[in-house]
């Protein structure tokens, strides 16, 4: 790597030295901003702007609620999550494990 620049030196050793730590991080990130309730309730205005939690909250009457609706949103609200979970599921037991046992 003599002669290379800053960023080639980071794209090509960094980088690939914490692929599994960058995935789980952001994995993470998108599990906390998918789940987020607070926020949006207090802070989105706009009506359709607002995440599928907010959506689940609105099946919720003071009289009434509609459960299978709930369940059915609730479902299909856990998919994407399903999905990138299984997907990332050895780049988060590797980002996890990383650096806890000695080789």
């Amino acid at each position: 790597m003599d002669g290379a620049s800053d960023m080639v030196t980071f794209i090509r050793i960094i980088v690939p030295i914490s692929r599994s730590a960058l995935i789980t991080a952001a994995l993470f990130t998108f599990l906390f901003a998918w789940g987020d309730f607070l926020f949006a309730l207090t802070m989105i205005t706009r009506p359709g702007k607002e995440p599928i939690t907010l959506g689940l909250f609105k099946f919720i009457g003071d009289f009434s609620q509609q459960w299978n609706e709930v369940m059915a949103t609730a479902v299909i609200a856990s998919i994407p999550a399903a999905f990138l979970l299984t997907f990332a599921q050895r780049y988060i037991a590797a980002g996890l494990l990383a650096g806890s046992i000695k080789e």
